[in-house]
């Protein structure tokens, strides 16, 4: 099996169509800075990655071998089949001992009407003491055809229909298996990328309020500001000291659940090389709806559970009705006498054939009818499970659209939110040179820069984890990242 990974995450089919010179918004700053031996790694090569090396992945994949051999067998049930008959005996009546040994080929062949063809040809030694072993070569020919009970092409082809939709089930839950793994590595490559985003933002939280240190010495010298005012300074940067420490702590705890997604060895020094930006997305709920109900593999799977309980139904109905068979045979049968002789050993040639009406009619006993009744059940069941499917993926598809566009107006409230904190703090800077605002004024304005920072970044990956979840749940994942599954 091979994966190709197209670079970059495309439209989502037609359905996610952002505005015209729509630009994805970047949060402000300048971007953090990766250690000096930390590898670059974009989005597209950890889902890359994590499709070569994710373990879940590769173990359904080894279930598939299994899966794709069993379809084998069951397209193969109408292949003839050779075996090879051997009997041994000895038997004594009253003095007289007797050796018997027979071997020979015997071909069974099962039709799709539910007929059964044996041919065989045995060779039988006969040995009793005293006397010149002999002992009759057979060529036998049987055919049996049930005419209710087992007959039919419907009830033979039963198993390669089961075995045909099974497959298609295995081939969604690879889907499913892929489509989930990808959307758990999206999601940690972009909790390591908020991690580090927030490190740099604690970075450029202390570095301001360091600068707010020196401003306050300096005013300080100029007999402008109070000492006790420089307490404030030095506590925000105590403050600001323990976030970038926790920052950095969450940071390294996303790195290694990101490598271990990925399957790759903890140790390795990666670093998220892109910065979180937020597409403007428009989503159409009914085209969602449409392609939900034809992608998502679940659903499907549920799908093809019907039309296994209705093929089991139609078996169970068949295994109720009379067994009626028509019954052949026909063979030839070579008497031998003083075997390897002569090539005149053969002494004796006879014919046989019969033809005729097998009837078993069952009387009483309700297992038969159990049958019927429990596969009837399943059916029912079946289908009130697949009407529960359908109402719960309508849900999750009109969840997944509203919350695409709940944290899409977030994201632009908390960059306007940022960008009206940033330009409150400037000002107030400004009036504290000017000795018009107090120290506190401007360290809560900085405090006040750092949150909506945060809360911007934080709303920008919620609104693309949104959109990850939304490709999840219409089962569009595969067609987004144009990522494609080659069985060979």
């Amino acid at each position: 099996m091979a994966w190709h990974v197209v670079a970059g995450i495309g439209a989502m089919l037609v359905l996610l169509m952002g505005p015209a010179g729509a630009q994805p918004r970047q949060p402000p700053g300048t971007p953090a800075r990766p250690p000096a031996d930390a590898v670059p790694l974009t989005l597209p090569e950890a889902v890359a990655l994590g499709l070569r090396n994710n373990r879940g992945i590769r173990g359904e994949y080894l279930q598939r071998i299994a899966d794709r051999f069993a379809l084998r067998v069951a397209e193969d049930s109408f292949t003839p089949r050779l075996a090879l008959a051997a009997e041994a005996g000895r038997s004594r009546t009253g003095e007289v001992r007797t050796s018997r040994f027979a071997v020979g080929p015997v071909v069974t062949v099962d039709t799709p009407t539910g007929a059964v063809f044996r041919m065989s040809w045995l060779s039988s030694q006969t040995n009793t003491r005293g006397q010149t072993p002999q002992g009759p070569s057979q060529i036998g020919f049987q055919v049996e055809q049930p005419l209710l009970a087992g007959g039919g092409i419907d009830y033979a082809m039963a198993p390669r229909r089961i075995a045909r939709i099974s497959e298609q089930g295995a081939q969604l839950r690879l889907k499913a298996q892929v489509i989930d793994q990808i959307s758990q590595i999206i999601v940690a490559y972009r909790t390591l990328l908020q991690s580090q985003e927030q490190t740099r933002i604690a970075e450029e939280s202390l570095r301001r309020a360091r600068d707010l240190v020196e401003v306050n010495r300096a005013l300080i010298a100029a007999g402008r500001l109070a000492q006790v005012e420089l307490i404030q300074s030095e506590a925000s940067i105590a403050q600001q000291e323990l976030q970038l420490i926790a920052a950095r702590n969450a940071g390294e705890s996303a790195r290694l659940s990101l490598l271990v997604l990925m399957g790759i060895d903890p140790s390795s020094p990666i670093w998220a090389a892109e910065r979180p930006a937020a597409p403007a997305v428009q989503v159409d709920m009914d085209r969602a709806l449409a392609t939900a109900f034809a992608n998502q593999p679940a659903y499907l799977a549920r799908l093809l559970s019907i039309e296994i309980s209705r093929i089991n139904l139609d078996i169970a109905r068949n295994q109720r009705l009379w067994d009626v068979s028509i019954v052949a045979g026909a063979g030839q049968q070579a008497l031998r006498s003083q075997v390897m002789e002569t090539i005149g050993a053969l002494s004796t040639v006879r014919s046989d054939f019969n033809i005729g009406l097998r009837v078993n009619i069952p009387i009483g006993g309700l297992s038969r009818e159990q049958q019927e009744v429990n596969a009837t059940v399943a059916l029912r069941q079946n289908e009130v499970l697949v009407e529960e499917a359908r109402d719960q993926l309508r849900r999750q598809a009109e969840d997944a659209v509203r919350n695409i566009d709940a944290q899409r107006r977030q994201a632009q409230l908390a960059t306007r939110a940022r960008e009206l904190t940033a330009q409150q703090l400037a000002a107030e800077l400004v009036k504290l040179q000017a000795g018009r605002s107090s120290n506190f004024q401007v360290v809560s304005f900085q405090s006040a820069l750092q949150q909506a920072e945060s809360a911007e970044l934080a709303a920008v990956i919620a609104y693309l984890n949104a959109l990850t979840a939304m490709d999840q749940v219409l089962g569009t994942t595969l067609d987004t990242w144009r990522i494609s599954l080659n069985e060979r």
